[in-house]
């Protein structure tokens, strides 16, 4: 029995030695499992990746702008509107017999060709009866005449070597009927003249804005038909097509002289060359904005140009700014300053903005110091000590390392 207790006590002093080596083992291998998780962080940098010591003044990537000169357009939104417009009326009483496809909504008229015609055959006839009464007074004239040199020569046999008086010489009935002639000429021009105007036409390229008539309709002067059947449609001159592109004063300040400077004006179907010719006289009372008034170049397409009421957009390049900056957007801060590097400190400079183009900022000149940086800088204040690298040639903007 004594045999049997040793060993059960040594058996259980060996249970114990084991758990002990096992809980050993076990957090033995969590710190290292530990230590080996958290061994990247605490990996070191190179001198390649940071900055070589701790409290280094850091680098600032910056240009150095020269002066030079630029032009400046100035991009507005305007309307095609209508300086004026031309109503269509028959200046003759009669019946439409014909209408030209061209003269409808859209369409274009040529210069004087008919696109409307009345019916003639009442105007033929009063030609025809006025070229008679002028044959018919004419042969009047000449019976006179007739007359009055038989007078003549009857009074001579009977009063050798006296004057005939202008009596015998039948003066009055001469004058008389000359005058009958005149007026029946007269009245044959003014029926021609009716029967021109049975085709109606204009002196210009037109396009047409409303047509309202057809065939059979009667068509006159107002004063005569009244209502509606005195107008026909409405048409406008290709030069009564204008833009109004509002400005603000500050634009056209810079655009001045702004009358006679050319633009292009791009809208939904083409691109035009126009010309400034007027500028508004007064201030828009709600948006504080001027207008600017643009002509259609005379030689563009009138079936290219843009119908009334479209939106377009209009470029004016006005005159060269001299000793100007062109900075890329990138060396903006806050408030619109920028970060100049002085004796290897940063300060602070609100440059005059003159416009923006596609190859940046505008600015007037200024005292660019050791450089202009280009893009953000960790830290940035007024006085900030820091080391100035010039930006990379290909880039305009980029992030800046702290």
């Amino acid at each position: 029995m004594p045999g049997l207790s040793g060993d059960s006590g040594s058996r259980t002093a060996l249970f114990e030695w084991r758990g002990y080596a096992q809980l050993l083992l076990i957090l033995l291998a969590v710190a290292i499992a530990v230590y080996f998780a958290r061994a990247p962080g605490r990996v070191e940098r190179g001198s390649a990746s940071g900055p070589a010591r701790e409290g280094a003044p850091p680098t600032a990537r910056v240009i150095h702008p020269s002066p030079t000169e630029q032009t400046l357009t100035v991009e507005l939104t305007g309307t095609v509107n209508l300086e004026e417009r031309v109503r269509v009326a028959s200046e003759v009483v009669g019946r439409v017999a014909w209408v030209s496809p061209d003269f409808s909504n859209g369409g274009s008229v040529r210069a004087n060709e008919t696109f409307v015609r009345i019916d003639p055959a009442e105007f033929e006839l009063q030609v025809e009866a006025a070229a008679m009464a002028v044959r018919q007074a004419d042969a009047r004239v000449w019976v006179e005449k007739v007359r009055a040199d038989e007078d003549v020569r009857a009074f001579e046999r009977a009063n050798p070597g006296v004057e005939a008086s202008e009596g015998v010489r039948r003066l009055p009935s001469i004058a008389e009927a000359e005058a009958g002639l005149r007026k029946a000429q007269a009245e044959l021009k003014l029926a021609e003249l009716r029967l021109e105007r049975t085709a109606i036409a204009l002196p210009y390229d037109g396009r047409v804005l409303i047509s309202d008539v057809d065939v059979g309709e009667l068509v006159g002067p107002a004063d005569l038909v009244g209502g509606p059947a005195s107008r026909l449609g409405i048409v406008y001159r290709t030069p009564a097509l204008q833009v109004d592109a509002p400005i603000e004063p500050r634009d056209l300040g810079y655009l001045h002289p702004v009358i006679g400077r050319a633009a292009r004006v791009v809208g939904q179907t083409g691109t035009w060359e126009a010309e400034a010719v007027r500028v508004s006289s007064v201030v828009s009372p709600t948006t504080r904005l001027a207008s600017v008034f643009l002509k259609f170049d005379e030689d563009a397409d009138p079936d290219s140009l843009p119908a009334p009421g479209s939106f377009v957009e209009v470029d004016i390049e006005g005159p060269a700014y001299q000793d100007v900056y062109v900075l890329p957007e990138s060396v903006l801060q806050e408030r619109d300053r920028v970060w100049v590097v002085k004796d290897g400190r940063l300060s602070a400079f609100a440059p005059m903005t003159l416009g923006r183009t596609a190859a940046g900022l505008v600015v007037q000149a200024f005292d660019a110091g050791d450089g202009i940086v280009v893009g953000p800088l960790r830290g940035a204040r007024e006085g900030l000590e820091v080391t100035a690298a010039d930006a990379p040639p290909s880039s305009n903007r980029g992030e800046q390392e702290p």
